[in-house]
């Protein structure tokens, strides 16, 4: 019996492609990193996508409802239980001009999620998944250029070059807790400054299936 993984993120984890206008388009299954990933695991695992634009760590939206990934995920975990693995890939929502957090609050919500998705409360203690937490790729700086600037500044430009090096930080001590850093893999576009390309998708679900295999073997 395959094993379960569930992808749990925003608009990168939905597939939304960058259309210079801002228009809400979304990439084909096979295109987004978690139908690559799908692919490439060959029927090892079950791909479970969870993508929402506009998910935040831990910030209530007052302009899109719904949008807090702390008050959906503990549902979301128990009504896809049992999991093998939850991949977590949230942040670049939290660093827009709306929130003003710091660095080092939103590695401490990303602490508080990592905790729900290994609470053995959920899943008994011998079933309790493995987390892989992925570092959002930073905004580009070209970021003036893009229709999100406005939402998105130079100042969130700095926190999201800053995520990876407090997630690591926060995470530290958390047992059965694995990283990668999509700003290492997968290229953001140069036409909304946020949002990956179509090869951005291809090298992260690439990289995650690796990592997974790396986690299982």
């Amino acid at each position: 019996m395959p094993g379960t993984i569930i992808c749990y993120g925003d608009s990168n984890t939905w597939g939304h492609h960058p259309m210079p206008d801002g228009t809400v388009t979304r990439y084909e299954d096979d295109v987004r990193w978690t139908g690559v990933l799908q692919e490439c695991l060959q029927g090892e695992f079950r791909v479970i996508e969870e993508g929402l634009c506009g998910r935040t760590v831990m910030f209530d939206d007052p302009v899109a409802p719904d949008r807090n990934g702390r008050t959906f995920l503990n549902c979301c975990l128990q009504s896809h239980q049992p999991l093998d693995l939850v991949v977590l890939m949230l942040g670049t929502n939290d660093i827009r001009h709306i929130f003003t957090p710091s660095v080092m609050e939103i590695g401490l919500g990303m602490q508080t999620l990592v905790k729900m998705a290994r609470n053995p409360e959920i899943f008994g203690e011998n079933y309790v998944p493995k987390v892989l937490v992925i570092t959002p790729a930073p905004v580009r700086k070209e970021i003036h250029t893009s229709d999100f600037y406005g939402m998105y500044d130079e100042e969130s430009v700095r926190k999201s070059e800053l995520l990876d090096q407090e997630y690591h930080r926060a995470l530290k001590d958390m047992k059965e807790v694995y990283f990668l850093n999509a700003g290492e893999i997968a290229e953001v576009s140069k036409r909304d400054c946020i949002h990956f390309t179509e090869e951005g998708h291809a090298a992260l679900g690439k990289a995650v299936a690796e990592k997974v295999r790396e986690l299982f073997q």
